[in-house]
């Protein structure tokens, strides 16, 4: 794996700002309006696991940061995130089309797809042949 160039290095930190900031929308939104992400209003309990699945996406935005920070080191987060967005793009999508989330979702689901293929770029562009 060649050191990402300046471009690539910008990417994966807006990758980064783009989970922080899609992770803060979701917890949020299921508090405040969760009509504008499609679901009814939750209890404390369903909200437990709204934060943890927010968790999980502002970890996988600090390894995006730490793979813009050093991509040669941190390449295998990078290769997890790209599973993990085409994993949450394709969930969001089968959901909404089965009428059970919103479009907001949708649309935050459609960044985590446009993410993972350029993902999958960087990782090719990347790589040693």
């Amino acid at each position: 794996m060649r050191p990402a160039t300046v471009a690539q290095r910008r990417f994966l930190f807006v990758a980064a700002a783009f989970n922080v900031v899609a992770a803060a929308l979701v917890v949020l939104l299921a508090r405040a309006a969760p009509q504008w992400l499609g679901v009814d209003p939750m209890s404390g309990s369903q909200l437990f696991y709204v934060d943890l699945f927010a968790w999980v996406v502002i970890t996988f935005g600090f390894a995006y940061a730490l793979g813009g920070h050093d991509l040669q080191r941190f390449w295998p987060c990078i290769a997890m995130g790209t599973l993990g967005k085409a994993g949450v793009a394709a969930l969001a999508l089968a959901y909404f089309l089965a009428d059970r989330t919103g479009p907001l979702v949708m649309l935050l689901a459609t960044g985590d797809a446009i993410f993972a293929v350029a993902f999958v770029h960087i990782m090719r562009a990347q790589s040693v042949k």
